[in-house]
């Protein structure tokens, strides 16, 4: 059986569920669900102190995805994966990080095998602690504030309602995205 890793990067806390910063681990959270409807068996949602995160097992045909959504601070997120991989050995293909990305368009979606942070303080944060940039992205377009909102701000406000209506058009879009990098199978579609 084929194991793959997907690592949804945000904030912990009430007061930051919903907001542009933590699209990542919010998308995450649409696709465990997403992932039961489609007939994949999934686990409970339980925390596991020792890799600083809430998980989730998913398993579908020959693949079993591990979901981590972290406990820490973004700034901590590699803190995360370094703790899951002291256990788990996984090749870094098959290794994921959904985030939030300024420089897409609103729920634009794009699969990035490797490369830059594009300053993404979670990302950075991902290759210091693992020491390399070959790690997978998925990066979710919030897009950049259409104003003098400084970028702290901006991500770590909430959407507006009319933002949320271009996400929700998006998000079976961006589910279907995050299933192509996960399930290569022909019958769940191929690998981008």
């Amino acid at each position: 059986m084929q194991q793959f890793l997907l690592l949804g990067l945000g904030n912990p806390g009430e007061q930051f569920i919903n907001t542009r910063h933590n699209l990542g681990a919010d998308m995450l959270t649409s696709w465990i669900e997403y992932m039961r409807l489609r007939g994949a068996t999934v686990s409970d949602v339980k925390t596991h102190e020792k890799f600083h995160a809430r998980v989730c097992d998913i398993v579908f045909g020959d693949i079993a995805v591990s979901v981590l959504l972290p406990l820490l601070f973004m700034n901590e997120s590699g803190k995360v994966l370094a703790s899951y991989l002291r256990y788990n050995e996984l090749q870094r293909e098959h290794i994921v990080i959904v985030h939030d990305d300024l420089e897409l368009p609103l729920g634009a979606v794009t699969f990035q095998a490797t490369g830059s942070a594009h300053g993404h303080n979670g990302m950075r944060s991902v290759h210091e602690y693992i020491g390399e940039k070959d790690i997978p992205q998925l990066r979710i377009g919030i897009g950049r504030p259409n104003d003098a909102t400084p970028i702290d701000t901006f991500v770590l406000g909430v959407f507006t309602p009319e933002e949320k209506k271009v996400l929700k058009e998006k998000e079976s879009e961006i589910m279907e995205k995050i299933t192509e990098v996960t399930f290569p199978s022909p019958h769940m579609g191929e690998r981008a």
